[in-house]
Formats: C-alpha cells, structure tokens, sequence
C-alpha cells in the first residue's frame, strides 16, 4: 500500500517518570474541541513525555479533556509586571573564543538519519519498561484544517499518548493568532490560559498552562522575533514575561515546559549555522542569551535552573531537527532547525525515561 501524504516536520517523543497525577476526563473547554480530536498533521515537530506517576491515572474515561488558547480576549488583561533586578549571569558562549557568532564548521545531517520524507506504511512505538509512566506528545501542526490530508491522526492513535500538545492550530480567524491545544486523558486541577504581565491580545493563544497535583505542564508556541527581526522588541517582552511566569511556577512544584520554543539553542541545532546567525529569527544573541539564561537560572532572581532533557539525553547529536522549510526540498537535504523541545525543572529532569525525536 502506497504510503499517504508527508508531513511537512518531524516529531519528538519524551519519557519521564510520572509527575502529573490524576484522573481522567472528558470535559471541552474551547470551541477547538471538535476538530481537535478528530483531526491530522500537516506539520509535525517534537513529541514528548512519558512520566512515571505519583497517582496513576483513572483508566474509565479513554476519552481527552481539550485545553485551547484560541481566542485571547477571552482571558482579559493582565497588568504589567515590574522589572527585578537580575542575578549575576553567564553569557552564552557559541564559540571558544567569540561570544557571539559560531565559528565552527556548519554541521550538516547525517544522510543516515529518518528525515521522514514519506509517512510510513505501518507505525508502532516502543514504550518505556517503567510501570505506570506517563508519555506527553508536542505537535506543530501548522493548522488544524489543513492537517486533515497529512496523516497526523495515525500517529497519534499508534502512539496512544497520555498528553498531546498541539501549537500553531491557527482555529482563530484573526490575523496572526496562532492557537495552542493540550489534550489530556488525565483530569488537571486547573487549566490557565494566557501569560502574566503580557496584553492577553499580545499573547496570541501561544499559552495553555495545565495543573497537575504534583507537577504544572505549560504549552507554548512562542513568539518570533518575524522575518528580518522586525518584532524583537515583542519578543523581548514575551522573554521577561515568560522568565517571571515560569519562575513563580517552579517556586510552587516542578514544571514540564513544552511546544513550538521557536529558538535554537546553539549551532548544532540547525544547518549552515553561521549564514544565519544574528539574521534568522531563532538565531540570534538576544534569542540565544534570553534562552541561555532560562537553562541556567538566572533569568530573574527567582529563577532556578532548567534541563532541555532531549539535549541532556543526546549531548553529541547533530542534524535532529524538528522543522524542515517547504521551499526547496530542505526535509530531503536535511536542511532543518531544531525549534521544538521539553524543558524540565532540573529537580525532576532525572524523571526523563526517554525523549525522542
């Protein structure tokens, strides 16, 4: 049988040890419920987490709670936050002797790596050996509508997720809203939509933050700083607000931060690094510092460290990427970003069964 139609990205799997607990639901709170479950890809980045549980969940309910940003009105305004004072910080450094622009050769994929240039004909996924962990799949997918044709539900009805974030569902009509939906077969204590110290309307349904009893889960598509850098200065904003937002989270219990993260960590992370550094949107010194300073703990003076558990897992791997352009045949040539990931408090990064792309 002919395989169907190709995703236009790849897509990253993570395993921790259960920290969300709950029971299950099958409650809608968005107008994206319908469409949401019955949906497929038309892009695809990474898949997440499989979590080993303080409280299993309830297995009488196989039907997913829906938690969408779609329309940021919906969630008012909230007022500006001050700036801190910051902690003293370390600047990321790309290159031994610059703290700046890559010097090193651009790395380019492995012709032996699954570039996914055509959907599969059959799909099945391992799990971990870990009784009762919990598997948390991220997904862009470019649009609901258009991901009908792509072929996304057979990857989540093989895979058979605990979580799915969706980011970039684009159900809003308005211009430049992006949308972001988690669906979950386990019941949170609380679902909040928006982002802190940001105009609801500058948030653009980029943030669903989930609460669990033991752990917060926050899904992001994260603001670009746009093509030729125009709207750096929104970005900047989106960074401040977001340090403080998951500072005060993990001031409370560990948090699983993941999605669309729309930056690039270092210049093994995307191909022919150093054409593109300080000139594309997720290359750049503020993006690359603003993410740097998150990992480390410095971000704000509450701040404490994080763990890109993918990175940590695959400290040497070069050319895993999570988004490949469609103009000229950048998936079959290997020509991708590595835009996508999970982001785990560092207390429980330990947790991480596995994280795959």
């Amino acid at each position: 049988m002919a395989p169907a139609a190709t995703p236009t990205t790849t897509t990253l799997r993570c395993a921790l040890s259960r920290v969300a607990s709950a029971s299950a639901s099958a409650s809608a709170s968005a107008s994206a419920s319908a469409s949401a479950s019955s949906s497929s890809a038309a892009k695809t980045k990474r898949k997440a987490t499989d979590t080993a549980p303080s409280a299993a969940p309830n297995k009488g309910s196989s039907e997913p709670s829906i938690h969408s940003d779609v329309n940021a009105d919906a969630n008012g305004t909230a007022a500006a936050a001050p700036t801190p004072a910051k902690k003293p910080r370390k600047k990321l450094v790309l290159d031994s002797d610059s703290p700046s622009a890559p010097k090193s050769p651009d790395t380019t994929a492995d012709p032996s790596l699954p570039n996914n240039t055509q959907m599969p004909a059959s799909l099945s996924y391992d799990r971990p050996s870990a009784s009762g962990s919990v598997r948390i799949t991220s997904w862009n997918i470019t649009s609901l509508k258009s991901s009908k044709s792509k072929g996304m539900m057979r990857y989540i009805q093989a895979e058979d997720a605990n979580i799915v974030v969706l980011s970039e569902t684009k159900v809003n009509d308005q211009k430049g809203y992006a949308g972001l939906a988690i669906l979950s077969k386990i019941k949170p204590l609380k679902a909040v939509y928006g982002l802190p110290g940001l105009n609801h309307h500058d948030t653009k349904g980029r943030i669903v933050t989930l609460k669990f009893e033991n752990s917060f889960l926050v899904g992001t598509y994260a603001v670009n700083a746009g093509e030729g850098l125009k709207t750096m200065a929104t970005k900047q904003a989106w960074n401040a607000a977001f340090a403080l937002y998951l500072a005060e989270l993990d001031a409370q219990k560990p948090v699983i931060w993941c999605g669309d993260l729309n930056i690039v960590q270092d210049q093994r992370d995307l191909a022919a690094a150093s054409k593109k550094w300080n000139k594309s949107p997720g290359y750049t010194a503020i993006k690359c510092d603003a993410h740097c300073e998150l990992l480390q703990g410095t971000a704000t003076p509450t701040s404490q460290p994080l763990v890109d558990v993918w990175r940590q897992k695959h400290p040497d791997a070069i050319g895993h990427y999570t988004f490949y352009g469609w103009r000229g045949f950048c998936r079959s040539k290997g020509i991708g970003w590595h835009l996508d990931s999970f982001i785990l408090s560092e207390r429980i990064a330990s947790k991480a069964l596995e994280c795959k792309i």
